[in-house]
């Protein structure tokens, strides 16, 4: 299941540490110089005392000690036994210790003992070494997987798979794209009766069987809570119907079968929905149409299979935003921004809001941007849009300080598409649009996409540096997925970072979790960026998130987003201040 060939990176320190050279505390200094003068590729030793004590003498800092000033340092320091000179306070950690963990508490020492090896010892006293690059290294790793791959299931994540089933349905030709949606029929009974910890237990056994089932070639997905996806090919001279059905069938007997090591009030079969392509294949419908077909399954008693065949052959029919339809929608009045608070958590005020679009469609009612964006990228109209949205959230970011003084968010933030990045001209637009509203460049933050491949932002690095000298922010949105890693950091000029709503969701019960959302909010501070948590929904994520200095948070707990007009009277009746929670 998933991407073939794809290496999954060590997660513990004790699966990159590698053997180290062992002295004793009484070996000459003359004798340690000798071993490292011999052998270049030595880069430390551990040092053993008597009493147990276990100490590091790193070569570069050895190096400097027998050099000496004017040259007589080997002359001083020859007779002297290492344990003089060795550095009793090393890192020291067991092999379990995640390298996220790790990593962390490299990042707390002094800045001149920060890239010393860290000595790992097991339980046998078994003492190994790993480098701080090494460290650094493979966390960059984990968090480029971390990015395409769900923490709790282990699945691929909902961002990874949009992306492969957008590229399957690119390239299908002849082919029909199959989507398979699965959703557990007892998740909520299981998790009232026996807490949210079987909860989690039952989703990472479903994921376990659903993998197991899986042929070479399919994806399995967890989209989300409860939820699962499948990806996968049917040669068009196939029988469709029954071919699709049998997919759904293996799956769903997979979930039916009892897991021994879960507890028998813990298991819960399945409802699922099958969609496949037509002659034209759209991802988003075809998810959407899964979705659809799930609930049908779900509506008759559950644990069975639906299934809908031919899909994206009446797109413009079923799909507001195909065609012209949003060109339509932006010169007829019908779109509208929402917007949601920002919350200063030291201050408890709302220190900013994020610019987000909606839809008052005049046959399908108040649409929000997941029923219509897919089809606006397939019909090339991001450009208008986001043009749209920038002209209209400067309009209103300028206008309230005449109606909220000093409650007024500071600034707003404006989401901008992978299309929009690679117009050469963006920044002339948004300048343009700060001119025309009067809003300074200090209130303007736009978010980069987490959908935008590395090579897509730094084309665009020349655009976005000529706003961030204007004053204007720029945020990389939900770090930690779709595309982002921490190479974006040293890459962009940013001026924030907003924290992925998954690792906000899986930090109160997940130790990696909590130690990345940590591990990001210090990488801000250090870098002298602003940190967002995004997808704040329990009080518990709020305490935590203030215990680690966060400095912002957004998500319904704080509020939904709010039509312009409702902002204004929040703002206003709560003086600004958060309320306590």
């Amino acid at each position: 299941m998933g991407e073939i060939g794809d290496e999954s990176p060590a997660t513990s320190v004790g699966a990159i540490a590698r053997p180290v050279v062992c002295v004793g505390a009484d070996l000459p200094c003359e004798e340690l110089d000798r071993r490292f003068r011999a052998d270049p590729r030595l880069p430390c030793v551990v040092v053993r005392a008597d009493a147990g004590d276990i100490g590091l003498v790193a070569r570069e800092s050895f190096a400097q000690l027998m050099s000496g000033p004017f040259g007589y340092g080997r002359a001083l320091w020859a007779g002297t036994p290492v344990g003089s000179v060795t550095d009793w306070r090393p890192l020291i950690v067991g092999p379990d210790v995640s390298v996220v963990e790790v990593c962390e508490l490299v990042r707390r020492r002094d800045r001149n003992r920060r890239y010393d090896d860290v000595i790992v010892v097991d339980a046998e006293r078994t003492v190994r070494r790993v480098s701080a690059a090494r460290l650094f290294e493979t966390l960059a790793h984990l968090m480029a997987r971390l990015a395409i791959t769900d923490p709790l299931s282990g699945l691929v994540n909902r961002a990874r798979f949009l992306e492969l089933l957008d590229s399957a349905c690119q390239t299908a030709a002849g082919d029909r794209v199959l989507v398979a949606y699965l959703d557990l029929d007892r998740m909520k009974q299981v998790n009232d009766a026996l807490g949210h910890n079987a909860g989690d237990r039952l989703i990472a056994s479903a994921a376990r069987r659903l993998a197991a089932v899986a042929l070479p070639g399919e994806v399995v997905a967890r989209i989300g809570g409860d939820e699962f996806a499948v990806l996968g090919r049917l040669p068009a001279r196939l029988a469709v119907d029954g071919v699709a059905r049998a997919v759904g069938e293996r799956f769903r007997a997979a979930l039916a079968r009892t897991d021994a090591t879960l507890p028998v009030a813990a298991h819960s079969r399945a409802s699922v929905g099958v969609a496949v392509s037509g002659a034209r294949a759209h991802g988003h419908t075809l998810l959407t149409e899964a979705d659809m077909a799930m609930y049908q399954a779900k509506q008759h008693g559950g644990d069975g299979v639906a299934v809908v065949v031919g899909v994206g052959e009446q797109l413009d029919a079923h799909h507001p935003g195909a065609g012209h339809g949003l060109t339509h929608a932006i010169s007829g009045g019908e779109l509208v921004l929402y917007y949601q608070p920002i919350v200063d958590l030291r201050a408890g005020r709302v220190s900013g809001v994020e610019a987000l679009v909606r839809w008052r469609h005049p046959r399908h009612g108040l649409l929000g941007p997941d029923a219509f964006l897919a089809d606006a990228e397939r019909a090339d109209q991001m450009p208008a849009l986001d043009r749209w949205i920038l002209a209209q959230a400067c309009s209103d970011a300028a206008s309230w300080p005449a109606t909220l003084g000093e409650l007024a968010p500071t600034f707003v933030n404006v989401n901008v598409s992978v299309d929009t990045l690679r117009d050469g001209n963006f920044d002339d637009r948004v300048v343009a649009a700060l001119a025309a509203t009067g809003l300074h460049p200090r209130r303007l933050c736009l978010e980069l996409p987490e959908s935008a491949n590395l090579a897509v932002l730094t084309e665009a690095v020349p655009v976005l540096r000529r706003l961030r000298d204007l004053g204007v922010g720029i945020t990389l949105d939900d770090m930690g997925a779709g595309s982002s890693t921490l190479r974006h950091l040293s890459v962009l000029p940013i001026t924030g970072i907003k924290i992925d709503k998954l690792f906000i969701g899986g930090m109160l019960h997940n130790r990696s979790d909590h130690a990345v959302v940590k591990l990001l909010t210090d990488l801000g501070h250090n870098l002298n960026l602003a940190v967002t948590a995004e997808g704040v929904e329990q009080s518990a994520q709020l305490q935590s998130l203030r215990a680690m200095n966060v400095p912002h948070a957004q998500g319904f707990l704080l509020s939904p987003p709010r039509p312009t007009d409702d902002l204004v009277r929040l703002l206003a009746g709560r003086s600004g201040v958060l309320s306590a929670r």
